[in-house]
Parts: structure tokens; C-alpha cells; sequence
């Protein structure tokens, strides 16, 4: 063992070597600088994050940046913090990386010393921004720069071995009686697909029920950390088709598929389950459950953990409350399924009638956490999407979801929704902000919670590239969803990858035509080439409000220089009639192009007035 003597030799070694020549003291000094630049000075818990990092490596404390330990001391996470259920260190972590990179792009390029976060670790790396004389960038690890000698540590390496024995165990017990051809790569037997149950019922009149206990099931599922589930749109694209479960594994990307049938006859219910795997399109697991209609929570609850055990997760205290929790009266429950049906269309009268239903299963039970998240988010979609006012409809929006929140905190759904509504209508930012991180931290594998927090509220706020990150995440859990593939369109637009954004609104309308808002959004990609433009708006035609269709054509005009067809068209709808709502920002941007200074402020002013929601794209192109 060496003496302090020369473990002191050693590091003052290190620290004036050629390669490295980095003292503690300059590292501070860099940390200083860029905790004091604009992208951090604001920003406390990723200056908190980075701070951290770096004084514990400079003390040779590398042990102590792990990611449940740092839950705990930076992110004041209680000390049963389990990462697999909340991401929040390593979501910090990717924001974290991408504004040290903004940094050096700007206020830090002519940094001599360079503080680096490497991916796959947290960790951080210090290097001189000039370059050694082989080419390679001088780096110095945190060995070398550390204050006090430091033992090695087996038990990151034992831990690591020992958590891929028990992988390879848990795969293996699940797999055994099922040979895979010879060669073939193990599939991810945590990733799942769950199809829609077919409705088997005498008068197949119970698909809004056989689709609701299909949700109800990818939700508490989604819920685990350590099970990547399809979210509900791409599993729904199979529904009514006759597919190879390999064909459909492969599309979705997973390992196995769950599929089943519901026949609902009376008070009775009988309800067939079976997971296969994708690898050879056997049976893991399969169950037929014959009981009264009132158990039907129980035997969601039942499927539910017996794929959990048949995929050998194990699951946390948390994760096991999540899946037990449910609704107690069967009639309210039906209300519900029925207005998840309708809202799960995207269309203003889909919305319209699923508020119906919600409302009427919240009179028979006030309670009812689930149906206030429901009726949140379809007053959310009429606000924002549909002809109705703002003023009129966010507000009861927000006291929906607050509601819910107040009966159930845990609801993921409920919070992303009044994170719309501070997007959309209020412009509370941070407010937004800690919404939809609740909603991620509840239910990582819902897509809506990635898709808001990334679209709209990252992408006005101009973090294009951390945007573009949360809806490639929302796209990924829903790789066969029109919606996803088309916000991740206007995404990669905003992140000045036009190319990239027309290509998936084409792959959007390749998976639903009729999705019209992909075809609206593509339309004002095209006007350098407003044939094309004027193509998809006569496409549009009977799928969104004429308003809509007629002002982004008005643009069109304007971009043309036809400024009397733009404001025959604006003068069209400056005065709706009914009480439609119309888009004023829309209007002002029509007389922004006519170069109409004093209409278009007439316009925002409005448009502030009326709350509408499209005021967050204002700094963005191509938002109409």
C-alpha cells in the first residue's frame, strides 16, 4: 500500500502533467463562470445538480453519485427513493447535458477548461479545450484530479454482476419450456403490446367496455418502471385485424403481446387473457376468469400481476398500490369507459359526448378521481383544438383536475391536464413545468405526459432539442399514433429540421388520412409551395373547423401577395357568428405578413383577451 507521501507525489503527478495541468482550483473557477452564465442562473436545481457533481468528484466521493443516492441529495427524494419508478435523475441529467451544451455553444467557447457529463453515467469529466499533440482532447479523469486518496471499490462492479445474474435468471425462468431458434437474439421480455379484447358478447354491444378494460390494463402497467408498455393508439391500430403476433411484435418493437376477449352477458362476465411471446409466438401465459360483473376490477387486478409475474418484475410498494387501486361501482364505471371511448377518438365531437359521459359518472359518484381527469382533458381538447372559447371552457378544465388531484394525487392524467392548462391558457410556465414533471414522475410510460411536457411546453420556452428528445420518447411508447408521429413533425420544425418534420406528418396521414390536424400542420410547412399548401387544406375539408382551414389559406394569400383574397377571407371570420371561436392569432398573422402593423396588434390583443392558447407558438414559424 502506497504511503500519503507518495500518494501526495502522485497527485501533484497528475495535476501538472502535460496532458492534464488541471488544478481543483481552476475547475472551481470554470463551475463558478458557468453556474453565473444565463442558461444556469435561473435555473436552481440543475446548477444544484452540477454543483454537486462536480465538489463530490473533486473529493474524491465518485461512490456518491449514483443514481438512487443522488435522488436523495439533490432532489430531496425520501430514502426509499427507487429510480425505476421515478426517473427524475436521470431526466435532470439529460436537461443537464443539453444546457452545458448550449453553454459551450455560446457564453463558454472560448473556455480553456471544460466540465463534461458524460452519457451513461453522472460522473463528470474535466479536459482542456486544447487538444493533445496525437490529436486525442486532454482529459482528465476523476482519478487524477481527486483531493484525498481513494481505496477502490468492488461493490459497483459486484452490484452490476449481480443484477445481470438475476436478469438472465428472471428471463430464463420465464422462457424455459420455449425454445428459440438457434441464434436468435433473446427478445425484451419487458416490453409489451396489450391488444384490444375483442367484445364476445351475444349483441357485440360491448366494445366501449372491452376497450376501457384494455386501457385499464396498459395504464397500471405503464405505471412500472421496469415494464415498457405500448401506449393504447399504437396497440389500437390492430384492433379488428387478423395479424401474426411476431408481425405485430416487431412493428410495436416488443417481446410480448397480451391479447384476450371479453363476453359480457347480464351480470356475468367471462374474460380470456393469454401473453405470448414474440420470439416464437407461444404461450407464456393464459387464463379464463368466469365472474359477476361487479368483480371486474379484481380480474383486471388479476391480469395485471399475472403478467407481472410471468415477466418475473418485481414490483415496488408503490407500483403494487397503483395496481390495486380501483373504482368500487360498476355502473359508474361503465359511464366512464364509454367517455374514454369517445375521447380517445380526437375529435370535437368525441370530446363533446365523452364529457357527457363523464359528468354523468361523477353524479353517480362524486368521487370518482378517474371521470374529473376525463372531463379535464376533454375540456382541454374543446379549448385548445376545438370552436369553443378558451374563456369559456379552460376554466373548467383546471377546476376538473384539480379536483381529481385532490382526490387522488397519483393520477398522472390529471396533472398533465392542468399542465395544459397552464400552457394553454394561463402561461404559467413554471406551474406547467411542475405539472408535467409530476405527471413523468407518476407514470413515465405515458405518452400524453411526454408529448405535453415536450410540445408545449419545452418547445414555446425554445428548448428545441430538449422537445425534441421528450416527443421522440412520446413516440416511441406510441410508435403507431398519428398524433405522436405529427408533433414530433412539428418538433423537428422547430428545431430547423424542416425535411425531417414534412416526413412525419406524411407518416402520420399514412397511419390515419383523416387525422386532420398532421394535415393542417403539413399545409404550413408548404408555403414555399402553396400548390401543395392549398392541396391539404382542400383534403381538410369536413375534418377541422372552416376557420381554421380558411385562415391558414388567408396566409397562404398573403404569403402570395394576393392581400385581397387574404382579407376576404379574414373578413369572413372576424366576426363569427353562434358563438364559434375563432383563432385571433391566426388573424394577426395574416396582417403581420401584409406588413399591417396596427390590425395585428388589434389581433394579439384579442387574442390575449380570448386566451387563446396558440399565444405560446408566437415565437415559433410555421404556428397559424
Amino acid at each position: 500500500m502506497k504511503s500519503a507521501a507518495e500518494s501526495s507525489e502522485r497527485d501533484a503527478n497528475n495535476l501538472n502533467s502535460p496532458a492534464a495541468e488541471i488544478s481543483p482550483e481552476q475547475i472551481r473557477a470554470s463551475l463558478d463562470k458557468i453556474l453565473a452564465s444565463p442558461g444556469f442562473v435561473n435555473a436552481d436545481r440543475l446548477s444544484k445538480f452540477l454543483r454537486y457533481t462536480v465538489e463530490e468528484t473533486l473529493q474524491g466521493q465518485t461512490d456518491k453519485l449514483k443514481e438512487s443516492l443522488l435522488g436523495i441529495d439533490v432532489f430531496g427524494r425520501k430514502p426509499t427513493y427507487d429510480p425505476r419508478v421515478d426517473a427524475v435523475v436521470r431526466t435532470e441529467a439529460v436537461k443537464l447535458r443539453a444546457r452545458m451544451r448550449d453553454y459551450y455553444e455560446s457564453e463558454g467557447r472560448e473556455d480553456e477548461i471544460i466540465i463534461d457529463l458524460p452519457k451513461g453515467g453522472y460522473v463528470p469529466v474535466f479536459r482542456h479545450r486544447d487538444k493533445l499533440p496525437n490529436g486525442a482532447p486532454a482529459t482528465l479523469a476523476p482519478a487524477d484530479i481527486i483531493e484525498k486518496p481513494n481505496r477502490p471499490d468492488w461493490r459497483p462492479a459486484f452490484a452490476g454482476a449481480l443484477i445481470i445474474a438475476v436478469l438472465a435468471i428472471s428471463i430464463y425462468w420465464a422462457t424455459k419450456d420455449h425454445k428459440s431458434p438457434a441464434g436468435a437474439r433473446a427478445p425484451d421480455l419487458s416490453s409489451i403490446a396489450v391488444l384490444p379484447f375483442a367484445d364476445l358478447s351475444p349483441d357485440r354491444d360491448q366494445e366501449y367496455f372491452c376497450d376501457g378494460m384494455t386501457e385499464e390494463i396498459i395504464d397500471a402497467l405503464s405505471k412500472i418502471g421496469s415494464v415498457r408498455v405500448v401506449a393504447r393508439t399504437s396497440s389500437f391500430a390492430f384492433k379488428g385485424k387478423q395479424q401474426d403476433i411476431r408481425e405485430i411484435g416487431k412493428r410495436l418493437n416488443v417481446g410480448t403481446v397480451l391479447e384476450g376477449s371479453v363476453r359480457k352477458d347480464g351480470t356475468r362476465l367471462r374474460v380470456t387473457a393469454q401473453l405470448n411471446s414474440v420470439a416464437d409466438g407461444y404461450h407464456l401465459w393464459s387464463e379464463t376468469y368466469e365472474r359477476e360483473l361487479k368483480d371486474v376490477f379484481s380480474v383486471q387486478d388479476e391480469i395485471s400481476r399475472a403478467i407481472v409475474n410471468t415477466l418475473q418484475v418485481k414490483l415496488s410498494s408503490r407500483g403494487k398500490q397503483q395496481l390495486s387501486a380501483s373504482p368500487e361501482n360498476v355502473a359508474t364505471y361503465e359511464l366512464y369507459l364509454q367517455g374514454k371511448y369517445h375521447w380517445s377518438r380526437w375529435r370535437n365531437e368525441g370530446a363533446e359526448q365523452a364529457i357527457h359521459y363523464f359528468e354523468e359518472a361523477i353524479q353517480k359518484d362524486p368521487k370518482y378521481a378517474a371521470a374529473y381527469a376525463g372531463l379535464a382533458e376533454s375540456y382541454c381538447w374543446l379549448g385548445f383544438f376545438g370552436a369553443l372559447p378558451p374563456n369559456e371552457v379552460m376554466p373548467k378544465a383546471r377546476q376538473a383536475a384539480e379536483r381529481a388531484i385532490a382526490l387522488e394525487d397519483s393520477l398522472a392524467a390529471a396533472h398533465s391536464a392542468l399542465a395544459y392548462v397552464k400552457t394553454l391558457y394561463e402561461f404559467d410556465w413554471p406551474g406547467a413545468e411542475r405539472e408535467f414533471k409530476r405527471a413523468i414522475q407518476l407514470n413515465g410510460g405515458d405518452a400524453d405526459a411526454h408529448f405535453g411536457y415536450g410540445i408545449t411546453y419545452l418547445a414555446p420556452l425554445g428548448h428545441f432539442e430538449e422537445s425534441l428528445r421528450e416527443m421522440q420518447t412520446a413516440r416511441d411508447l406510441d410508435p403507431l399514433s398519428p398524433i405522436e408521429n405529427t408533433y414530433l413533425g412539428l418538433a423537428y420544425l422547430f428545431s430547423g429540421k424542416p425535411a425531417e418534420g414534412i416526413a412525419q406528418y406524411k407518416r402520420a396521414l399514412e397511419l390515419d388520412p383523416n387525422f386532420v390536424e398532421a394535415r393542417l400542420n403539413l399545409a404550413n410547412s408548404y408555403m414555399d409551395d402553396m400548390k401543395s399548401a392549398f392541396a391539404e387544406l382542400d383534403r381538410a375539408q369536413g375534418f377541422a373547423p372552416q376557420s381554421r382551414i380558411d385562415l391558414i389559406r388567408a396566409f397562404g394569400y398573403a404569403v402570395e401577395g394576393k392581400k385581397t383574397d387574404a382579407l376576404q377571407l379574414v373578413h369572413k371570420w372576424d366576426k363569427p357568428v353562434g358563438g364559434l371561436f375563432v383563432r385571433s392569432t391566426s388573424i394577426a398573422a395574416v396582417y403581420a405578413w401584409l406588413g399591417d402593423r396596427e390590425q395585428m396588434y388589434t389581433w394579439l390583443d384579442k387574442a390575449y383577451a380570448d386566451r387563446d392558447g396558440m399565444l405560446a407558438f408566437t415565437n415559433e414559424q410555421g404556428c397559424y
